[in-house]
């Protein structure tokens, strides 16, 4: 189905940028852009046109984020709401 062949273009396009081929994103968008708007697929068309024209943007990320949870700092109001908790629980 039309729907699924530009979906598929899409998020293959989006991937392709995110790996730094720009030519194979933009080729991939372009279709899932054609595909979407002879089929009347509205929705995708709304989605990929912003993409496109900033596909050149949509590179992998400069820095990679930390999984790592943040490190807890205690603080007296903090020890004081985990209290009134805990007694709520008994």
């Amino acid at each position: 189905p039309p729907n699924v062949r530009a979906d598929f273009s899409l998020k293959a396009g989006i991937g392709f940028a995110r790996f730094g081929n720009g030519r194979r994103a933009e080729s991939e968008l372009r279709q899932a852009h054609e595909i979407a708007t002879a089929h009347g697929l509205h929705e995708l068309v709304f989605r990929i046109e912003p993409i496109l024209s900033g596909s050149k943007d949509c590179g992998a990320p400069e820095e990679v984020e930390s999984a790592a949870p943040a490190p807890a700092y205690p603080s007296e109001s903090l020890n004081e709401v985990s209290a009134s908790l805990a007694t709520l629980g008994r």
